[in-house]
């Protein structure tokens, strides 16, 4: 088996890691603690600093990487339980935990990668990690995190309390209050580009999902929606990768599912056959909004630059006159630092639907162009 066949399966491990009831942890609270006569795994964890992401929150995690001739054979499991205890008023401990069945494995040299995530609030927190595999076999490591707002982000709303740990899919997350001088509710169709964030990457990795994640998940908070439709697709697959009518935050690991199944580094043969199909895959997701018989108010595309610059034939796209809803396209690029760049297909598309195109850096300037939704 390749490292692009393992890869994959792994890289879920980050989508699905979720806080728990501490109740339901009274049988494993003990593997924190070292025992004596147990067999530990090999494996390197590397703690990934918080930093403030597109939903106003600071996003901390960590990366994983251990030698895959560990788990040599089949029906091989991993769990991944974290607990995070806040050195603020409140010192309860939170426990989040992932589960992972992986492939089978053959006798190889690679190594196994994946990563993990979750939100904090302001303040300092201990994280004490836990991998468990099948075996009873264990690794641990701690380490300490500090989450304080940098010059630059002094005048952004943090968008969760001090001293408070969520997951990434906000399960059970209390939410802050919309400013009571919203705009009436919007219809609003997410078309989502699950693409690398940076153009130079061949795959899609747990920072690119979790930045997506992050800024899907300000937009139905932030802006008062009354119906969002989330369309998740890849150009260069030329492939709808997730719809979702009636979308909302509890369907988040869902999305996060859906983007771990794309594999950049393999292209189908029919795929690159059809050299005009990322062009009539993002004809046809419009056109579905345009001539639906309820068209959304706002049509956004959402996510980064494409590789693709060409220009969609006007007689490709349908023409709603009587409801043609509004287009807008933000365009995320935070490790882009160049101001300008050749429209791609999608910023080329938006512009033929009479749309504006935002080139967004930073969590502020995200809070700007969410401005232009409202």
């Amino acid at each position: 088996m390749t490292r692009t066949a393992i890869l994959p399966l792994l890289a879920s491990c980050c989508a699905a890691q979720l806080i728990v009831n501490p109740g339901r942890m009274r049988n494993r609270i003990d593997v924190f603690e070292p025992k004596p006569g147990e067999t530990l795994l090999h494996c390197d964890v590397t703690p990934i600093h918080p930093a403030l992401n597109f939903s106003f929150r600071y996003q901390a995690g960590y990366r994983v990487s251990m030698p895959a001739s560990q788990f040599t054979g089949t029906g091989h499991r991993l769990v991944v339980l974290v607990r995070i205890t806040s050195h603020g008023e409140s010192r309860e401990p939170v426990y989040l935990v992932s589960m992972q069945r992986l492939p089978d494995i053959p006798n190889t040299s690679v190594q196994l990668h994946f990563g993990g995530g979750y939100l904090l609030g302001e303040g300092s927190y201990q994280v004490d990690w836990v991998l468990l595999d099948d075996r009873d076999r264990v690794f641990r490591k701690g380490w300490r995190v500090d989450v304080h707002r940098s010059h630059a982000d002094r005048n952004v709303k943090v968008a969760m309390p001090p001293d408070t740990v969520w997951d990434i899919s906000l399960r059970g997350a209390r939410l802050l209050p919309r400013d009571s001088a919203d705009a009436p509710p919007l219809r609003l169709s997410i078309l989502l580009n699950a693409a690398p964030v940076s153009p130079r990457r061949t795959h899609i990795g747990p920072g690119d999902i979790g930045t997506l994640l992050s800024a899907i998940s300000s937009l139905l908070e932030r802006v008062p929606v009354r119906q969002a439709r989330l369309v998740v697709f890849n150009l260069e697959q030329q492939k709808e990768l997730y719809r979702n009518e009636n979308f909302q935050l509890a369907n988040m690991p869902a999305v996060a599912r859906a983007m771990n199944t794309i594999q950049l580094d393999t292209v189908d043969y029919q795929v690159l056959k059809n050299r005009s199909g990322h062009v009539d895959l993002l004809a046809g997701l419009v056109n579905q909004e345009i001539q639906s018989d309820a068209p959304p108010d706002v049509v956004l595309f959402l996510g980064p630059i494409s590789r693709y610059e060409d220009r969609i034939p006007a007689e490709l796209l349908a023409r709603n006159p009587e409801r043609a809803p509004r287009v807008l396209n933000f365009q995320i690029l935070p490790y882009v630092l160049v101001q300008s760049t050749l429209p791609d297909v999608i910023r080329n598309a938006t512009s033929r639907l009479g749309g504006k195109t935002f080139m967004i850096h930073t969590p502020g300037e995200f809070a700007t162009a969410l401005e232009k939704i409202r």
